[in-house]
């Protein structure tokens, strides 16, 4: 009787891959519910919710509000996947390397947590996007690779989250405690917004390090997908705008101000130039007579002092048309290739995420296959 359950254990204890994953699955369904591991579905909430109040207004109306945006839902991404599972096998690994011994599969362990971590990414993207839309972001309606835009961009949101859990996974295998585990993360998020080629200008002798970066396909993936190279850049005419009270004193000759009128191609100064004075004879004409003058060549080099306020010089051409060309200028010089709208753009982003989570399940397989040998 006893060798029958004696057998019966080894048994048990030898399963394989696949039973094990299971096993291993429920026992982490059950953590999360009884230890408050689900909490990090309302933290995903409350940071999708400051995100969207400080991006709401600008988001899909000029190139650095979507940016700001892009980066900002980035971020969240991040932040969800990197608190996921930071601490799930560093804080039972005397319970691993016991369960180990007796029998577990690293792999079969790992890839449950993979499985159960998929699942959490894919809600705490869905969440994300559900707050946005609460707040009032408006998303686009159409969509690049899907039919509609909410779909793009929760596979975008959930590439960026579950890539980032995997990373924060493969820390939690290699780090001694839960405590060395938080204070890794840190350092590992800072990495991931300034290397992100984003907001920050990157020196050219690091500008490589963006492409080891969630963040960097995040933002490129979700400012194409917002149109980003087709909106306009409002930041140099508020700029501008907020300059128009400025007043500006400086001083030039007779000479300088002839030439400017004469030839400057301006249309306002043309409509003055062609207009008559008398029986057809034009401001051009007055002005050719005047410079051919000899008395023009003695008070040619002669100082006038001006003093005179931007909107002034703006009345001249006209609101309209200095904001219209403004906008245009400042659009062009915005442009980015990384941010070009097509589907190519996009599921390149994706397949480097999903190329990336990959290694970092591999990896995770690997450091935690050697946890028999480890003397902590």
């Amino acid at each position: 009787m006893a060798e029958t359950k004696t057998k019966k254990r080894i048994i048990m204890r030898h399963r394989g891959r696949s039973f094990q994953v299971f096993i291993y699955l429920g026992k982490i369904i059950r953590i999360f519910l009884y230890q408050n591991d689900w909490k990090v579905l309302p933290m995903a909430a409350v940071v999708a919710g400051m995100a969207s109040l400080v991006v709401r207004s600008g988001m899909f109306h000029s190139m650095e509000k979507t940016l700001l945006g892009s980066l900002a839902l980035t971020c969240v991404a991040i932040w969800n996947g990197f608190f996921n599972s930071i601490q799930v096998i560093c804080r039972e690994r005397s319970i691993i390397k016991r369960e180990h011994r007796a029998g577990m599969h690293i792999s079969a362990y790992l890839a449950a947590h993979m499985i159960f971590q998929a699942v959490l990414c894919a809600l705490q993207a869905g969440i994300t996007i559900y707050v946005c839309i609460f707040i009032g972001i408006k998303f686009p309606q159409d969509g690049l690779i899907t039919n509609y835009y909410v779909l793009d961009m929760w596979i975008t949101l959930f590439l960026v989250t579950f890539a980032s859990d995997l990373m924060s996974l493969l820390i939690s295998c290699i780090v001694r405690t839960t405590t060395a585990a938080m204070t890794v993360m840190p350092f590992i998020l800072i990495f991931q917004l300034v290397f992100s080629d984003g907001i920050f200008e990157l020196p050219k002798s690091v500008d490589f390090l963006s492409e080891f970066t969630f963040s960097h396909y995040g933002i490129q993936c979700i400012a194409a997908q917002s149109g980003y190279n087709e909106l306009p850049m409002q930041s140099a005419w508020e700029t501008l705008n907020k300059m128009k009270n400025s007043e500006i004193d400086a001083q030039v000759t007779v000479d300088q101000t002839m030439n400017v009128l004469y030839t400057n191609k301006n249309e306002a100064l043309q409509n003055i130039r062609n207009a008559e004075v008398e029986n057809g004879v034009t401001v051009t004409d007055v002005m050719e007579k005047l410079m051919k003058s000899p008395e023009y060549k003695v008070f040619s080099d002669e100082k006038i002092p001006i003093k005179f306020k931007v909107s002034d010089v703006i009345d001249v051409f006209g609101w309209k048309k200095v904001k219209d060309a403004v906008d245009e200028k400042s659009m062009e010089a915005g442009q980015n290739s990384n941010y070009d709208k097509t589907r190519e753009n996009v599921m390149e982003c994706w397949i480097t995420l999903v190329k990336m989570g990959l290694l970092m399940a591999i990896l995770s397989v690997i450091a935690l296959e050697f946890i028999d040998k480890d003397k902590r």
